[in-house]
This record gives structure tokens, C-alpha cells and sequence, in this order.
């Protein structure tokens, strides 16, 4: 990976886009709280999230057959619900309701994975990751046939593809409206992002991450917008998420 550019407020990160990205080509962004961790499926890190000894391989199989056992086991007991979706459209409706997958977000959006970005997260900074949306590694899936196929497909491929996926704006898989907002893609296939990618990486110190939510919010990128569905909602009203008092006003003006 490329070395750091680090930013401190949106006028310099759109600068900074301009210089690393080119106008004739696709690219990918993706925002986190901790510029400290890795780019892996949440998949990956709940089957690892403990020190093992166990070696890569061992790992990788493991992953792979976490993910064929939660799609097996949403399929046989909630079938109403999933029977009839591909494992991936399965696993993205998982994925949408929080359940650890294969998966890794991605937006076409800078401004979005800055959002991401500048998340508080006990005072770390945030780091955005710029992946140049290259055909050569990077396949997108275009086809029904090609979204159907099984996970082993995508996820034991002995050339360790890249795939992308974007649902369609009438899926019945992932709410639609986070989507659409976040002009969010799928990335999957490999289960860590690595070196070989060749990203480019943006960094956002954690003193400067409420001024730049501030003027994100100035151009409609906030939470609520990002955030329209139902789950959102609940989401944004759990006893534990920060609550701005609204300033209300009496019929004759003054504050209560």
C-alpha cells in the first residue's frame, strides 16, 4: 500500500482525491473509525477474533465453512424468508441486519466513506481507502446466472478473485434507500484486503473529526440521510447513541 496522506479538513481531501484518482477511471471507497484495522470481512474477524495457532489454511476453511453454515441454517429455519434467494442475496441480507458474512462495504461515494471516516471511536483516527475499480482483479457480477452460483464459487476460487456486487434498486435483499444513499457496493471473495491492491490511503486525526462531520452534515451527508430505513431509525434511538436536544419554541418565540 501506498504511503498515508493525511487530511484535516474537506477542502484538502477533495484535493487529495483529485491527485490520487484519474477521470477516466472507476474507483472504490471505503471509510473506518480506526485507521489502525484492516480491511477483512466481518466474517473473517468473528471466526478470528481470538489468538490461534492455527495455521492460515486451517483458518481460511474455517471461514468458508462459517459462511455456508449461517446461509444452510437462516435457509432451513426461516425458508419464508430466504429459501428463495441466492447464497449471496442471503448473506447480504444478513449482512444488512448486522450478522457477521463475507462481505466488505464499499461506496462509489468519497464524501460518504469520509462520513464512515470520522466516526468517533475512543479517540483513534480514521482512515479512508481509495481501490481503483480495476476489471483485471476486480470482477463485477452482471448476471443472474453468476449471482446464483454457490459460495464455494466465490469464496474457494484457487485464483483468489475479487468480485463486486451492487443489488439492484428493486432488491427485496437489502433496503434499497441505504443503499441508493450510500451508494454502497459489495466487495468480496478473499477475506482480508491486502497489499497486492495497491490502495491508497487517506488519514483523518481524531481532533479533527467533528468539524468535518459539521460540514458533511452542510452537504446532506449524515447520519439520518445515510440512515432513511427503518433499521436506521431504531438504530439512531438505542438508549446508548448521543441525543441532540432540539431547541423548541413557544408560539410567542421565546425557548422552553
Amino acid at each position: 500500500m501506498n504511503t498515508p496522506i493525511e487530511i484535516s479538513n474537506l477542502s484538502e481531501y477533495f484535493d487529495c482525491i483529485k491527485q490520487i484518482t484519474a477521470p477516466n477511471k472507476s474507483y472504490l471507497y471505503r471509510g473506518q473509525e480506526n485507521a489502525d484495522w484492516k480491511i477483512q470481512s466481518s466474517g473473517y474477524r468473528r471466526i478470528t477474533h481470538e489468538e490461534s495457532d492455527d495455521e492460515f489454511g486451517t483458518k481460511i476453511e474455517l471461514f468458508v465453512s462459517y459462511l455456508i453454515q449461517i446461509i444452510d441454517e437462516v435457509r432451513l429455519n426461516y425458508p419464508s424468508t430466504y429459501l428463495e434467494m441466492s447464497p449471496l442475496e442471503c448473506m447480504a441480507h444478513l449482512q444488512h441486519h448486522k450478522v457477521a458474512t463475507g462481505l466488505i462495504d464499499f461506496t462509489f461515494n468519497p464524501l460518504v466513506a469520509l462520513w464512515f471516516a470520522c466516526t468517533e471511536h475512543n479517540g483513534n483516527d480514521g482512515k479512508i481507502f481509495v481501490l481503483e475499480n480495476d476489471s483485471d482483479k476486480i470482477e463485477e457480477i452482471t448476471t443472474k446466472e453468476k449471482l446464483n452460483q454457490d459460495l464455494d464459487t466465490f469464496f474457494r476460487n484457487p485464483q483468489t478473485q475479487w468480485y463486486l456486487w451492487t443489488p439492484s434498486l428493486d432488491s427485496n435483499v437489502v433496503d434499497t434507500q441505504r443503499l441508493t444513499r450510500q451508494q454502497s457496493v459489495f466487495l468480496f471473495g478473499r477475506y482480508e484486503i491486502t497489499a497486492d491492491m495497491n490502495m491508497q490511503e487517506i488519514v483523518i486525526s481524531h481532533q479533527h473529526k467533528e468539524l468535518i462531520r459539521g460540514d458533511l452534515e452542510k452537504m446532506a451527508i449524515s447520519e439520518i440521510t445515510l440512515f432513511p430505513d427503518l433499521l436506521g431509525f431504531f438504530e439512531r434511538n438505542t438508549h446508548a447513541h448521543p441525543y441532540d436536544l432540539p431547541t423548541i419554541t413557544t408560539s410567542e418565540g421565546g425557548n422552553l
